[in-house]
């Protein structure tokens, strides 16, 4: 087997392997975009969480914000978005919540969960299976 057909196996059993989880991501992000309800969470608080770099054992905070929100009953839930910056600065001081209809303490927060993961998957699929499509023939020099 020659290298190109290597290289264009490789890329394409990379690429197949990164299907299903962004195809899993992006339909749990579309799921929770158009059945879940929204509510306006307000920052409340930081949950402080120590981290220590490896190379340098040096450790160091990161904060991630807390926000509570009230649900179409007037019930108040609280949900840590999980998202850990070394900067408070960084978080705003709304953001949306999606939550279940019959179970509002399941709540998901954040850009980042619903359209930039998702977003990063398909585009590394992509780019893996454009490689193997590039690289299935020998390149004429």
């Amino acid at each position: 087997m020659n290298k190109d057909k290597l290289t264009s196996l490789l890329f394409l059993i990379i690429g197949v392997i990164l299907l299903f989880p962004s195809v899993f991501l992006t339909f749990r992000s579309i799921k929770i975009i158009s059945s879940y309800e929204t509510a306006q969470g307000k920052l409340v608080d930081f949950k402080e969480k120590w981290k220590k770099n490896k190379d340098t054992e040096e450790e160091y905070l990161l904060y991630a914000p807390v926000f509570e929100y009230q649900d179409q009953n007037g019930k108040t839930y609280t949900i840590n978005s999980g998202e850990y910056s070394n900067s408070k600065s960084l978080s705003t001081i709304t953001q949306k919540i999606y939550y279940e209809k019959d179970h509002p303490e399941i709540a998901v927060t954040g850009i980042f969960q619903l359209y930039i993961v998702p977003l990063i998957a398909v585009f590394f699929c992509f780019v893996c299976l454009i490689t193997a499509y590039i690289c299935r023939k020998p390149a004429v020099i």
